[in-house]
């Protein structure tokens, strides 16, 4: 019995080594592992991201810069990205290539061109040109659209003649439309004396009101006349020429006053062929000598 017993415990203890043996292959022991070395870890898997990014990062730049150089080379020398054909549009009497060639555009490649550039040569330029708009399309097409100023007063000055538009801007090359106030002169407002011919580039805001105030009083196809003794007046439709000075200052009450002389003259049958109401409080008039 004892030696059975000794087999038993024998096999018994042999089965519970080989099930110890094959629960310790399952389970394998858990490591600790130190705070610094999961820092150095840490680090170096970082450098190595950090190193692959810029590694990336360097062939994206490289192949950025070189698509950007072929496109730049290609704006810089190929033929269809330089400027060829430029149309002006807009203005007749202002040579269209006289304003390609001062545009500075005609063969110049696309990218070096700027239109505001263009635009603000052209208008120190030509005084005549109120505004100018440069479009540029693909691939190299450009547009300079003209707006000439248009002229509201055209002054005969002498036998020869400027214009004025609404800014005061003085013009020496025009053409009068029908709405054109139309001033037979023989000298300007502001001239230094009556043999003055230096005219002034623009004329003031205050000069350019007051011509277009007596212009909407003259009689109809009656011209507008203006003396550097006397200002602006009109010839009446009685026959008689009359002026109102050089500003349209009062003018309402200086109208009533032209009324009250033209009755007073009917009724004294006088035939006046001057009348100055320049000063209201001292109107002059000279009669036609006998």
């Amino acid at each position: 019995m004892d030696q059975d017993d000794e087999i038993r415990n024998d096999r018994v203890s042999r089965i519970r080594e080989r099930r110890r043996a094959e629960e310790a292959k399952k389970t394998e022991p858990v490591r600790m592992q130190s705070i610094k070395a999961r820092d150095l870890e840490a680090e170096s898997y970082l450098e190595r991201t950090k190193r692959n990014r810029k590694f990336d990062t360097r062939w994206v730049s490289g192949i950025l810069a070189l698509l950007f150089g072929a496109a730049a080379a290609c704006y810089a020398f190929l033929p269809m990205f330089r400027f060829d054909n430029i149309v002006i549009t807009g203005m007749e009497k202002i040579s269209k290539a006289e304003v390609i060639y001062f545009s500075g555009a005609k063969g110049k490649p696309v990218f070096t061109i700027d239109p505001g550039q263009v635009r603000t040569t052209l208008l120190t330029l030509y005084h005549d040109i109120y505004d100018a708009e440069v479009r540029i399309d693909f691939p190299a097409e450009m547009t300079i659209s003209l707006t000439e100023r248009v002229p509201v007063v055209e002054w005969d000055f002498g036998g020869d003649s400027f214009w004025i538009d609404k800014d005061g801007m003085v013009l020496n090359e025009s053409r009068s439309r029908d709405d054109t106030i139309h001033v037979y002169a023989d000298s300007f407002p502001g001239a230094a004396s009556q043999e003055d011919r230096n005219l002034p580039s623009y004329f003031s805001k205050d000069v350019l009101r007051t011509i277009r105030t007596m212009g909407s009083y003259v009689p109809k196809d009656k011209p507008l006349y203006f003396t550097y003794k006397n200002g602006f007046g009109w010839d009446t439709d009685e026959g008689w020429r009359i002026f109102f000075g050089k500003s349209d200052t009062d003018m309402e009450e200086k109208l009533r006053m032209e009324e009250s002389l033209t009755k007073y003259f009917h009724e004294n049958e006088l035939e006046p062929i001057f009348v100055s109401l320049e000063y209201k409080d001292a109107p002059y008039y000279r009669f036609v000598e006998n």
